[in-house]
């Protein structure tokens, strides 16, 4: 699977990663593994036409300054295996570079995950995730409690389109391209 992302900066990669072990830790839930890197989504696809797509992201680089949005509290996308996320603020510079990537960034995705709706323009909800997969009902009330005790209310810089490959076993950066507009 890949992924059109805004691959965090410091100090937030850093405290995502703390969050991850912290959950680890102290609830045993390890997903996303230590091996994913600490970001937001703007669009999924199995495979992308990856020279079109390197285009893509350089010309909306050129054109978009870098900006910031910010973290606001937790989130959970409920379900057998509740996803645990850091909802990201859709601002209006967010939500105007979401409506650039994504009609060129469909248009060049070649086949289909059921995830990719979500995505879309009227179903995008930007997040961070901090844990899904492996956490259960009975683990989520002391996960949200411990999480209410941190700091998670974040000023967050964008200042990058980054393709991931994740391969199953971990993200692999394939691109990225600095905001400088």
């Amino acid at each position: 699977m890949h992924g059109v992302v805004t691959v965090l900066t410091e100090p937030h990669y850093a405290r995502v990663e703390q969050l991850w072990q912290g959950l680890k830790q102290r609830f045993g839930v390890g997903s996303p593994k230590a091996t994913a890197v600490p970001h937001f989504s703007y669009h999924i696809s199995p495979e992308y036409d990856l020279e079109a797509l390197k285009q893509v992201l350089v010309e909306t680089a050129v054109s978009t300054p870098p900006f910031i949005t910010k973290t606001t509290g937790i989130g959970i996308f409920p379900g057998e295996k509740p996803v645990v996320y850091l909802p990201v603020a859709r601002t209006p510079e967010l939500q105007t570079l979401h409506n650039i990537l994504w009609p060129r960034l469909q248009n060049m995705a070649q086949g289909s995950a059921p995830e990719s709706a979500y995505y879309a323009a009227s179903n995008w909800f930007p997040h961070i995730t901090l844990g899904h997969s492996d956490i259960t009902r009975e683990s989520l009330g002391p996960i949200v409690t411990w999480l209410n005790s941190q700091s998670l209310a974040w000023e967050l810089q964008v200042t990058n389109l980054t393709l991931l490959h994740d391969n199953g076993e971990r993200h692999v950066p394939l691109h990225r391209a600095e905001l400088q507009g």
